[in-house]
């Protein structure tokens, strides 16, 4: 039993680091995608138009998603009669960019956008987006913003225009956006969803640009990692200083440093805590001066960052890295102590 006090502490040392965040990687396969995270959660399918013509449907299934093009009269009739010059021809027709987690299909003027994050995100640019074909239940936030709720999945569906719901479709306009959190930490931060308060974020699951996702939401915002290594990240943002201050999100991995002893700089200024958990929800409350907040659980970490304004900055967050030997040395040797105190006393 004089064993087991150490053991046991020594695997909690390493046991958050085993539960923190990761990167997903999309693959595709015979006109089919699949990820780890399956971005939207969505069941059901997507049809894009462009200059008044069906252009193509995003149809999603329980393990994938599939692409499917609609071609004009004289294509589809050779297609009929061979069916195996579909794959190709899809392939060949569709501007597919797949890096990583992020995923990009761009044809006839309707965009795809997926990521393969913990956040799952879609976003569809499109003359007109029709969603059918799927069993949720519908509520409407307000006339741009929808909810949709089923068993324990919830998602947000936002749009510049407003959105349509009639006979059991959704349609959209220009562009439509769904976000779903899948960690109850990060459903807290919906409202900056709601509000359009959040400009971006940018999930680090190692340091290595291959390991970096970043999506944009509002406020054209762009986030780039300038450096990446241990103890420190340093991010590039740029954004259109027109849109006011936003919130950054930033989802550190189980391969990135994630002591609880940091430091984070706004363009060499040091950045203060929040007062509170409110308070990040407001990036204009504190005239010019940013501010963070953590959200942290048994999956990882996430830091709130505050750009009270925009144009280009740079973001760097530098944590305490421990010698985990020296980490290691402390820990024998208090338990050291420990165990001759006892026996000295139990020997008394």
């Amino acid at each position: 039993m004089k064993f087991v006090t150490p053991i046991i502490l020594l695997i909690a040392l390493f046991i958050p680091l085993s539960g923190a965040i990761d990167l997903g990687d999309f693959k595709w396969e015979d006109g089919k995608i699949t990820g780890r995270y399956m971005p939207a959660g969505l069941e059901g399918k997507i049809s894009c138009f462009s200059d008044g013509r069906h252009i193509l449907d995003v149809i999603y299934q329980k393990d994938s998603i599939e692409l499917s093009i609609q071609y004009f009269d004289a294509l589809q009739q050779i297609i009929e009669k061979n069916p195996f010059l579909k794959k190709e021809i899809e392939e060949s027709l569709l501007n597919i960019t797949l890096s990583g987690a992020a995923f990009t299909v761009d044809y006839e003027g309707c965009v795809i956008e997926l990521h393969d994050t913990p956040t799952r995100f879609l976003r569809v640019i499109a003359d007109k987006i029709v969603i059918t074909d799927f069993s949720y239940n519908v509520s409407r936030v307000n006339d741009n913003i929808i909810r949709l709720n089923k068993e324990n999945f919830s998602a947000t569906l936002l749009s510049e225009q407003p959105i349509e719901y009639k006979n059991g479709n959704i349609t959209a306009y220009g562009e439509i956006m769904l976000v779903s959190f899948s960690f109850e930490e990060e459903k807290r931060i919906e409202d900056a969803f709601k509000n359009k308060t959040i400009g971006g974020e940018v999930t680090i699951a190692a340091y290595d640009e291959k390991k970096v996702d970043c999506i944009s939401y509002f406020g054209n915002v762009k986030i780039t990692p300038a450096t990446l290594k241990k103890g420190k990240i340093v991010l590039n943002i740029k954004g259109d200083e027109r849109s006011g201050g936003k919130i950054i999100k930033i989802n550190l991995g189980k391969n990135v440093c994630i002591s609880d002893d940091f430091t984070i700089k706004f363009d060499g200024i040091k950045v203060e805590k929040a007062s509170s958990f409110e308070d990040i929800l407001n990036p204009d409350d504190d005239g010019i001066q940013p501010e963070y907040y953590v959200l942290s659980s048994e999956e990882g970490k996430f830091i709130l960052v505050t750009i009270p304004h925009f144009s280009e900055h740079q973001l760097s967050i530098e944590f305490l890295v421990e010698n985990i030997f020296v980490k290691l040395a402390a820990i024998v040797m208090g338990l050291f102590v420990i165990v001759f105190a006892t026996f000295y006393m139990f020997k008394k």
